[in-house]
């Protein structure tokens, strides 16, 4: 058995967009509004699944994404969000498996 592997993307809530860029060392390489986030966040998805990968969401959560970063030695930046996605896709698939 071959394990399912996953891209992981980091993800955000309406509700938490403002927080999140507002805690993030690269606020300004954000967009301005989550619709605009969103709209990209999507098209990147879609490419990914276009190319037979499984895409896991990992959804930032501002009041604890800080401190995971200070314990996996991240700054709150894109490295940061990229290796949260990164292990969380890894958390989710690890235990898949395809026939």
């Amino acid at each position: 058995m071959n394990r399912i592997g996953g891209v992981g993307i980091a993800w955000y809530r309406k509700e938490d967009y403002e927080r999140v860029r507002a805690i993030s060392n690269d606020a300004h390489t954000f967009p301005d509004t989550f619709e605009d986030w969103e709209k990209r966040a999507e098209e990147r998805r879609e490419e990914i699944l276009k190319l037979g990968h499984v895409v896991i969401k990992a959804y930032i959560d501002p009041d604890t994404f800080p401190a995971w970063c200070r314990a996996n030695r991240y700054k709150v930046d894109a490295k940061g969000r990229m290796a949260f996605a990164s292990a969380e896709a890894h958390r989710v698939t690890s235990h898949v498996h395809k026939d």
